[in-house]
């Protein structure tokens, strides 16, 4: 995966990333950010956030003058809450196949029961969709037409190469682009969070396996990667959040040295 100089995108607007007549559009970014990928033959939306996401991502696609139903795609990195929260009506209004792996199901259906410190997790997830009903939005479960299995290659965007990397939830995957003009770019999900103030693993009490997430999170720093999008980040700026990436497994892996040592 490792490419000395990485996708180029041609500009960067704060919002969306442009490679030739290819983008990135990003969606929401308060709390977590979702990716609209644009071209030629359709859009393709990775993760649907919350219910903001699907009033944003409406007039995104209006502004871009293309049309609901060339929406074909959504893609799931996981099925946490900030990122499904929207799905059921981003479907109901383009039509879209929604696309998780097998593993994850029960977390998109919101009826996972979580153990351990992971607990935490379940209770933010049902205060969000107590918040939620307040507003007068209602969680609904997508129809699920499409499965994620590691190593496929989805056939839309020039080509997403899943990765099935595992722990924050059992089914998270991260998608990398085989595209030529973004090829590399990697779409991390939920395997570390990026922000000049702090770059970090997700809390203990968000993941249900956190030494699974940790290898996850080694594993793929191990490949190198120039070019990353992760869920929550402040700057759009995929080189920078692979050189955080970088700077994180050092220090994983530095302390993983220290134990053994001691």
């Amino acid at each position: 995966m490792n490419n000395a100089e990485g996708p180029r995108p041609g500009r960067r607007a704060g919002r969306e990333l442009v490679y030739g007549e290819v983008r990135v559009v990003r969606l929401g970014g308060g709390l977590v950010s979702a990716h609209l990928l644009v071209d030629r033959e359709g859009l393709t939306l990775i993760d649907a956030g919350l219910w903001g996401v699907a009033r944003e991502l409406r007039r995104v696609v209006a502004g871009l003058g293309r049309r609901p139903e060339e929406l074909r795609n959504i893609v799931l990195t996981h099925g946490h809450l900030d990122h499904v929260g929207g799905v059921a009506e981003i479907q109901a209004w383009s039509g879209a196949r929604v696309w998780v792996h097998a593993a994850d199901r029960e977390h998109v259906a919101q009826r996972v029961t979580y153990a351990g410190a992971a607990r935490g997790c379940g209770v933010l997830e049902a205060a969000g969709r107590i918040t939620g009903w307040f507003g007068g939005w209602r969680y609904r479960a997508p129809e699920i037409g499409g499965e994620l299995l590691d190593g496929d290659t989805l056939p839309f965007w020039g080509g997403l190469r899943v990765w099935h990397l595992p722990g924050h939830t059992p089914g998270h995957c991260a998608l990398v682009a085989e595209r030529a003009e973004a090829c590399g770019l990697v779409f991390s999900g939920d395997l570390f969070a990026s922000y000049a103030w702090s770059t970090h693993a997700p809390p203990r009490f968000l993941s249900r396996d956190v030494a699974q997430a940790k290898g996850s999170l080694l594993k793929l720093a191990e490949t190198r990667p120039v070019a990353v999008l992760p869920s929550h980040y402040d700057r759009m700026e995929p080189a920078l959040h692979a050189r955080r990436l970088a700077g994180l497994a050092a220090q994983a892996n530095q302390k993983n040295a220290r134990s053994t040592v001691q």
